[in-house]
């Protein structure tokens, strides 16, 4: 099998097949991250296709084709962008995972966590899902997200706070009323999870022995959004979309 940057150097020559191949190898990938970013399958299914026919236009372009991944998932991540028109853009309607088919109350939880990180800007879900799903990290991460290097270790040291306001969350979802501060902390929330709602609930927990001796209890939010399966595509047929024949030299 040849490697990324074989395939990107036959195709950029006009090799259809080597496209092709391209397409097979990232497209469950590439359709993962559109569907985590969106919640809408309609939306994902039109984000691979705007995606890898943006990638056939723009492919001889990619100056490292060995990070031939990072480059399709930040196209991704700027194509979902573009789908709902503005960043703060809430989620789709599809705001479920494939859940495992393990544990019931695991899975439980692990819906919790995608129906509340579904309600963060569509620039934290990137996030999220890059790191904890896609595997990213530093460079890989902050170009995968559009941003400079700097202000990508800041967004990857956010991820701590919200960590601890997802386990807040958890902790409000399934209180059993031992703490009597907890209400007066939630008060006038709507039930939609947010960075603000977020570092709310972080900062009680902090100070709160009761709420930590419930949160201990439960699993890590992170490991719970990793936990979710890969969304399979609609179809499983490798092929490019009809666009990127014409967009190939």
């Amino acid at each position: 099998m040849d490697d990324d940057a074989t395939l990107v150097r036959v195709a950029v020559d006009g090799s259809l097949p080597a496209f092709t191949a391209i397409c097979a190898r990232y497209e469950a990938r590439v359709h993962d991250l559109a569907l985590a970013l969106l919640r809408d399958r309609k939306a994902a299914w039109e984000v691979l296709n705007d995606t890898f026919v943006e990638a056939s236009e723009r492919l001889e372009s990619l100056h490292e084709p060995h990070r031939l991944a990072v480059w399709l998932l930040a196209i991704t991540r700027f194509q979902a962008g573009l789908a709902v028109d503005a960043a703060e853009a809430a989620a789709g309607p599809d705001r479920q995972p494939v859940l495992p088919d393990d544990d019931p109350e695991r899975v439980a939880l692990i819906s919790l966590v995608w129906e509340a990180t579904a309600d963060l800007p569509l620039r934290e879900r990137a996030l999220l899902d890059l790191n904890l799903r896609q595997g990213l990290e530093g460079s890989d991460l902050a170009d995968a997200l559009g941003v400079g290097p700097d202000e990508g270790a800041d967004l990857q040291a956010r991820m701590a706070d919200l960590e601890k306001g997802l386990a807040g969350y958890l902790i409000t979802r399934g209180d059993d009323r031992r703490c009597r501060d907890l209400p007066l902390v939630l008060r006038g929330w709507d039930g939609h999870f947010s960075s603000f709602v977020a570092d709310g609930i972080a900062a009680h927990v902090s100070v709160c022995r009761v709420c930590q001796e419930n949160g201990s209890a439960l699993p890590a939010p992170f490991s719970l959004y990793a936990s979710a399966l890969p969304a399979p595509l609609p179809g499983q047929n490798g092929l490019p979309p009809r666009e990127v024949h014409e967009a190939l030299p």
